[in-house]
């Protein structure tokens, strides 16, 4: 009887808590607040955490006006993360033809730099920029998912987000060039109006352009984004029939198409050096990669068999068989082939496409690229160390998930009928908002796809973590919504047993 007492009294304080914690924090409140901690341990306190360059960020500072001591850059390339860059006074000499919605966040984070700093570019400014919008995200998806969510379960899944989305191998992409932290923030804010439109939370033609916008940012991120577009512009046209109202499906609809449109310009107008870097590795990271009979394979695409020596190599490597951007090259190797012939290929040859796929799965749930490192050289690390802060669940999914593609689609199938129940009678009966967050599950899980699609055929193997990085931020969404609906489901099933007791 004491005991019994005893657990009564516990359970009587433990509520009370739970309504004074609700009386003054939301879930998503508590989650952000969670996020802001980590990220400003992470991001503005010494020793700052970011990402060290592997070569990709010269055509990202030279196109907004920076430059780098070369010699000194490259001694740190891979190994340390640099904070400061030089501006251009003058003249821009390096100025590239590299078209991205970075540019707008590292433009903004240039003008808040000039107020406190001069010549010189920190880093950390542009983080602040990317930071603020990962807040807004994650409050927006916390909340959408959360709504109508009952006792502490909303809490517990904030919990989920901050381990999720506080990760450290997440937020150090914030201080460095990478276009992946913008890819992170864009993508949050497409699930969270998605899932707000599903809850009927707030003003559809807010979340709508909410959508539209976050979506745009996406695909104009990276060319390699370009194929999001189609499954987001075809998926999206469930949107269409929420509201009856015609002036709403009209914005919709041409939301939608400026959508597939964007997405088709930035394939249209990717580089001709991006093209190049990118048939160079898909051939020799990819098609030739782990043939045993090379010269044959090139021999079916119409290309010199000779070319099977540059099996394995790289556009970049140090010491080269050929010079890789030489009219030698370009008049018999890459006119011979671009992204249709590979694909052809991958369909005929499905033996290779299926090793190609099982070897992108293997890096498929890396978070953060593993060469390299996250610190300034004078935080006296050793060159290439990473940090341990807050990096438990991006370590335990790293270790833990599957390997292989096989087991990433019976995942896929597993969610979507998983979050499929009862979409049937929904149609029937005309609740196409009910419908909306399987239209979200469809949205990530396609675009997961594409992204490990089009990384083999775009690109070969070469550096598959950060290509894929989209596909993790996918991923993750998903994760979250499944341990909410897990976390709801549990507490139910509690609140039901407590009921049948008091009775």
């Amino acid at each position: 009887m004491g005991e019994k007492h005893v657990n009564q009294v516990i359970y009587a304080k433990w509520i009370a808590f739970v309504h004074f914690v609700k009386q003054w924090m939301s879930p998503a409140l508590f989650a952000t607040l969670g996020v802001l901690i980590i990220g400003i341990i992470v991001l503005f306190v010494p020793p700052y955490i970011g990402l060290a360059d592997n070569g990709d960020f010269f055509r990202v500072f030279s196109s907004n006006g920076m430059y780098v001591d070369q010699v000194q850059h490259t001694a740190t390339q891979f190994g340390y993360f640099v904070k400061d860059y030089p501006i251009y006074e003058y003249f821009n000499e390096q100025h590239t033809a590299f078209f991205s919605s970075q540019s707008l966040f590292i433009q903004s984070a240039l003008f808040l730099n000039n107020f406190f700093l001069d010549g010189i570019f920190d880093i950390r400014f542009l983080a602040l920029l990317y930071f603020i919008f990962l807040l807004g995200a994650v409050y927006l998806l916390v909340e959408g998912i959360t709504t109508k969510m009952k006792g502490f379960s909303g809490y517990v899944v904030a919990l989920f987000a901050i381990l999720i989305f506080g990760d450290t191998a997440y937020i150090a992409y914030f201080n460095s060039f990478f276009g992946e932290g913008l890819m992170l923030i864009a993508m949050l804010y497409i699930s969270a109006s998605l899932l707000l439109i599903y809850q009927n939370r707030y003003n559809d033609y807010w979340m709508l352009a909410l959508f539209f916008v976050s979506s745009l940012l996406l695909i104009t991120t990276k060319q390699q984004n370009a194929p999001v577009a189609i499954v987001i512009g075809m998926l999206g046209l469930l949107l269409l029939f929420i509201k009856k109202n015609k002036a709403f499906r009209i914005w919709t609809a041409s939301a939608l198409g400026a959508i597939v449109l964007t997405g088709v310009l930035m394939y249209a107008f990717i580089p001709e050096t991006f093209v190049t870097i990118n048939q160079y590795q898909t051939m020799t990271r990819g098609v030739i990669l782990n043939t045993e009979e090379p010269e044959k394979d090139l021999k079916d695409m119409g290309i010199n068999e000779q070319f099977a020596l540059l099996k394995g190599t790289t556009y970049f490597q140090k010491y080269k068989m050929v010079e890789t951007d030489s009219p030698f090259m370009e008049e018999n190797f890459y006119r011979h082939f671009g992204f249709v012939p590979v694909l052809e290929f991958y369909i005929s040859h499905p033996n290779t496409l299926l090793q190609m796929l099982n070897l992108s799965a293997e890096h498929a749930f890396t978070i953060r690229p593993l060469e390299m490192g996250n610190y300034e050289k004078s935080a006296g690390k050793p060159f290439g160390a990473k940090t341990g802060f807050f990096t438990l669940y991006s370590t335990v999914k790293h270790n833990a998930s599957p390997s292989s593609f096989g087991m990433i689609v019976l995942f896929a199938l597993a969610v979507i009928l998983g979050y499929s129940r009862g979409s049937i009678q929904k149609w029937r009966l005309g609740d196409f908002r009910g419908l909306v967050r399987l239209d979200l599950v469809l949205i990530l899980v396609g675009t997961s796809f594409a992204v490990l699609l089009t990384t083999i055929v775009g690109d070969g193997e070469a550096d598959l973590a950060k290509h894929e990085f989209l596909f993790n931020v996918c991923f993750d969404i998903l994760i979250l919504m499944i341990l909410a609906s897990l976390t709801e489901f549990t507490w139910e099933q509690i609140a039901k047993r407590r009921a049948k007791k008091h009775v």
